[in-house]
């Protein structure tokens, strides 16, 4: 059997499945300290359908807590940004057109360094590895606590990414750090702001995986949960802590999945049938 959860805003949704036949649902209003309410829907679908915790094989959960917390601009801690580029990522520093509410709880925090690729892998500029390690400082000074790091074409080569967070992990060895190689794809800019958007979350990332583990615990379920992320995938629950921006624009994903999976329809048609 197999459990999935939906945690919204304002419902939290529970489905039993025993292969693809529905066994139960449940409903249930989503508590503040997000693990009642889990506890509720779950211990609800396996107490109506008398299932035993043990027979549970997997437990996916979707979820817009980190979505929700960035566009409230709640929860979100101070990000040291560093920007690996110079000289030529100058003209249009990080965060240039974030609005001013979401700039001010991320904080002003930026340094950009020389260094970076081009599109061929050849480097823009040498890594300069003592900016670097000044910015590290300088963050380790104002008491950050999570770093986004984005260089120019990482995703060609993430040498100077990894490079970069190995400094910063020697003058801030308890940082959380973000590295955009492992987060977007070409685009410098998008990439960057979502390095930046999971940097933030690190606190709260931690907080909302553990209570889901939590909550399954509680329950006697040690089947591993999963996360679902924006490409319609899912991620295990330790890969989803890292990462709690992939969870963005996961809930349209999730609905088209489940209807293409429901209808039994495998190609989109605008003939209305």
């Amino acid at each position: 059997m197999r459990i999935g959860v939906d945690v919204g805003g304002t419902n939290t949704d529970a489905v039993l499945m025993d292969g693809a036949r529905i066994i139960a649902l449940s409903k249930s209003p989503t508590t503040p300290d997000i693990s009642s309410g889990i506890i509720q829907a779950v211990r609800h679908v396996l107490e109506h359908a008398e299932g035993s915790p043990g027979r549970v094989a997997a437990v996916m959960i979707g979820t817009t807590h980190f979505t929700n917390a960035f566009v409230e601009g709640k929860g979100l801690l101070e990000v040291g940004t560093l920007r690996i580029g110079l000289p030529a990522g100058r003209a249009l520093p990080p965060m240039v057109d974030w609005p001013t509410s979401l700039r001010r709880a991320i904080g002003p925090h930026v340094y950009q360094v020389h260094g970076g690729y081009h599109y061929d892998g050849r480097e823009n500029a040498p890594l300069n590895e003592l900016e670097v390690r000044d910015a590290a400082r300088a963050m380790r000074d104002k008491g950050l606590r999570t770093v986004a790091i984005a260089g120019i074409f990482s995703q060609v080569d993430a040498a100077q990414e990894e490079r970069a967070a190995d400094i910063v992990r020697d003058e801030l060895p308890d940082a959380s750090i973000t590295i955009s190689s492992k987060i977007g794809r070409i685009g410098m800019l998008e990439r960057e702001n979502a390095t930046i958007i999971n940097a933030c979350l690190a606190d709260l990332s931690r907080q909302v995986v553990r209570s889901f583990r939590r909550s399954l615990e509680s329950l006697n379920i040690g089947a591993p949960f999963y996360i679902s992320q924006n490409d319609g995938t899912l991620m295990n629950a330790d890969f989803a802590e890292e990462h709690p921006v992939l969870t963005f624009a996961s809930g349209p994903t999730n609905s088209m999945r489940g209807a293409a999976y429901l209808s039994g329809i495998k190609e989109g048609s605008d003939r209305g049938h």
